[in-house]
This record gives C-alpha cells, sequence and structure tokens, in this order.
C-alpha cells in the first residue's frame, strides 16, 4: 500500500510540473491579442483542432448535386456575414477583424486546403474561443449550404470579379425576414432544449442570467430564471405564449424605449426560446388552466357515455 501511494505521489508531481510547464513556456499567462501563441504552441492546437474537425465533419451531409457557385444573391450573404471578417480576393476585411488573435484567414486559401464538409461544419457550428461564430439557428440550412458554395468559389474569383459580386450585392435589396407573428402559436409543441441553444446562439446570456448556460455574471436585464411565471412580461404585455413569442420576436415593436435590440429571431425562434422559458417557470395559472382542462375532458367523457 505503501509503494501504490508512492507511485501515486511520483504521478502527481509530474503532472504538476508538466502542467506548469505547459502553462509557463506556453504563455497562457499572456492574455493580451498583441502576443501571438509560440509556434510549436499554435502547431499542437492547430494539429488537435484540424483532426478533430475533419473526423466531425465526416457526418455533414450535402446535397448530391453540390457544386462551387457564385452568384450576387450569395454574395449578399457572405458580404454581411462573413467578409467583414475574412474579406475576399482583392478586398482586405473589417479594420476590427485586423487586431483579432488569431487572425481570420482569408476564405479563398481556406477552401483550397478544406473539403466543402469542413467549411459548411465551420459555418455552422463555428469554433470556441477564436472569434467564428456559428450561424446555426441565425442561418437556415439552405443559406449555409449557399455559402458553403461560395466559399468553395473563392479560389476561382479573380479579385475584378469579386469586386463585381460584392458591389453588387451591396445594391442588392436585404434579404427578406419572417417576422409576422401566427395569430396562434402553440408554444407547448416547441422545442424547449432547442430553446436553450437558441438562446445561447443568440446571445441572450450576455446579458441576462439564464439557468442552464454558462457565462458570466451580468446586470444588463432581468434574470430570466423566473420569466415564465411573471404575471407581465417586460411590464407592458400580459403573460401569454402569444405576448411572449411577439416580445421575443421584435421587442422594440412592442416598447419603443426598451434596452433589448431586435435580435433578428423568427417566430418558429422564439417559440422555442419561450417554450424554454415555461420549462424553467409555469406561466401564471397554468395549474389552473390544466385544472380546467381536465375537468372539460372528464366532462366531455361523461357526455359521451
Amino acid at each position: 500500500m505503501k509503494r501504490l501511494w508512492q507511485y501515486a505521489l511520483v504521478a502527481g508531481l509530474t503532472l504538476a510540473i508538466a502542467g506548469l510547464g505547459l502553462f509557463g513556456f506556453g504563455e497562457f499567462w499572456r492574455l493580451s491579442a498583441i502576443r501571438q501563441h509560440p509556434g510549436w504552441l499554435y502547431t499542437g492546437i492547430v494539429f488537435v483542432r484540424d483532426t478533430i474537425i475533419e473526423l466531425d465533419a465526416d457526418d455533414v451531409e450535402l446535397p448530391e448535386d453540390f457544386a462551387p457557385s457564385a452568384d450576387a444573391e450569395t454574395a449578399v450573404l457572405y458580404q454581411a456575414n462573413c467578409g467583414q471578417c475574412h474579406g475576399g480576393p482583392g478586398v482586405a476585411p473589417g479594420e476590427f477583424a485586423l487586431g483579432m488573435m488569431p487572425v481570420p484567414p482569408p476564405l479563398a486559401g481556406v477552401a483550397q486546403e478544406r473539403s466543402a464538409k469542413e467549411i459548411f461544419w465551420f459555418i455552422r457550428n463555428g469554433l470556441k474561443m477564436s472569434g467564428m461564430p456559428a450561424w446555426e439557428g441565425r442561418l437556415s440550412r439552405a443559406q449555409m449550404l449557399d455559402l458553403t458554395a461560395f466559399v468553395t468559389a473563392l479560389p476561382s474569383l479573380s479579385p475584378v470579379e469579386y469586386k463585381e459580386l460584392v458591389a453588387g450585392a451591396t445594391n442588392s435589396p436585404q434579404l427578406p425576414r419572417d417576422t409576422d407573428i401566427p395569430a396562434r402559436v402553440n408554444v407547448a409543441l416547441g422545442d424547449a432544449e432547442r430553446g436553450r441553444l437558441l438562446m445561447r446562439l443568440h446571445a441572450c446570456r450576455s446579458c441576462h442570467e439564464i439557468p442552464g448556460l454558462v457565462g458570466a455574471e451580468v446586470h444588463v436585464g432581468p434574470d430570466l430564471s423566473e420569466a415564465g411565471s411573471r404575471r407581465y412580461i417586460a411590464g407592458v404585455l400580459r403573460n401569454t405564449p402569444q405576448n411572449m413569442v411577439q416580445w421575443i420576436t421584435n421587442p422594440p415593436a412592442v416598447d419603443p424605449l426598451t434596452a433589448m435590440p431586435d435580435l433578428g429571431v423568427t417566430p418558429a425562434q422564439a417559440a422555442d426560446m419561450a417554450a424554454y422559458l415555461y420549462q424553467l417557470s409555469p406561466p401564471p395559472n397554468a395549474s389552473k388552466r390544466a385544472e380546467e382542462g381536465d375537468q372539460k375532458r372528464r366532462e366531455d367523457v361523461g357526455n359521451r357515455d
């Protein structure tokens, strides 16, 4: 037994020393974006990242007729969602992107090194601690596929051709947004788990404390742990599923003085988010309505008998 403890102590000390060495020589204590990672550490991170993504991307399903393509309509999507960070052939990214660490790579080069499945994986899932956002929940699958086709076509575009597409895209009308609130929204049929994911993907946690979502302690917006059980939404709407969806979809339309912005949430996404909020705390009089529903069903059964 004594020898076992000795082995455990040696193993523990070895791991501690290795960890301290990695922390020190890897310069993890330098948090400034001005300083880059040591070359050997960057190479190791890239190797692990690319290996994992290559394995994950095998599960991506692309249409059988998928092919690289570039048109003005897709350039609208690219310019709004990708060009600001990655630029394009002959076009620099935005000023803010030049100061990011790591710097977002030009996608014309990425498309020569990665498969279409991997590019779609990056667009849909993003990448932690890199500045690359996940577009799942904010772009449709069709839009993400269009972007994938556009990125894979970038190596074949000359700077002149790319600039012509972007110029055409700048003058093109914005893509329509589905903001119509259905007359009746059945939040009970919403997917609460997807609602939790959507609240994270729309950065709700950056202003609100939300059970189930990890983030820094914030005091910008109210704690949402009891949002579903409050009598009023934002102090102006009676708490009903219809009103909850209306509020999440377009807060300034409900209260022009609100600090909560319009995040581009669709009614279907808002129904999922509302389902999650009501899962955290049932809506007002939910138990009473359930009892009334049970009573009505019993009466219907008695009348049929």
